[in-house]
């Protein structure tokens, strides 16, 4: 029964993991499709009547240009900005104010940031594996640490392991 709990946690740890990588790599495709603009850039873009169309979504503003209307860019907006939003209407700017995008990953993503998928990634096993060949489990978290990490690696891989009874799985 135990064991059995411990592999249906192991699959949901992995399937977590894959859905978090998943995520990183769907916003790293996302970004670099777009130009981004300095918000002055973009008021005075909106203000000479450059710009086509835009929606903003949260604190992010997403458009067209009238140049170029199959590029698209994206500016990050204060929390202020109702002058922007006169000039687009005066510069009869087709723009849209949908509310801010929240996805149910978002506060497991804040959460467990990249550091602490790092602990849960990499503690575990070195712990083991430092348990195993005798050393103190603590030196886990040395594997953490860059060039310490491949030191504590080529130390443990050539020492003399204390190995014990076989354990049973």
């Amino acid at each position: 029964m135990f064991s059995a709990m411990k592999a249906i946690a192991f699959w949901a740890f992995i399937l977590l993991c894959l859905v978090m990588l998943w995520v990183i790599v769907q916003r790293s495709a996302n970004m670099g499709k777009e130009t981004e603009y300095s918000y002055s850039d973009l008021y005075d873009k909106v203000q000479n009547g450059l710009v086509l169309d835009a929606v903003i979504q949260g604190h992010q503003l997403r458009g067209h240009l009238k140049t170029a209307p199959k590029d698209q860019f994206h500016t990050s907006l204060p929390p202020n900005y109702d002058d922007l939003l006169k000039a687009m209407l005066a510069a009869k700017v087709n723009f849209a104010i949908k509310p801010g995008q929240s996805s149910p990953l978002r506060p497991l993503l804040i959460t467990f940031g990249p550091i602490t998928l790092l602990l849960l990634l990499f503690l575990p096993p070195f712990r083991v594996i430092f348990k195993k060949a005798g050393f103190q489990p603590i030196l886990s978290v040395l594997m953490l640490v860059p060039l310490v990490n491949l030191i504590l690696l080529y130390f443990v891989a050539f020492s003399e392991w204390k190995t014990g009874p076989a354990q049973k799985s």
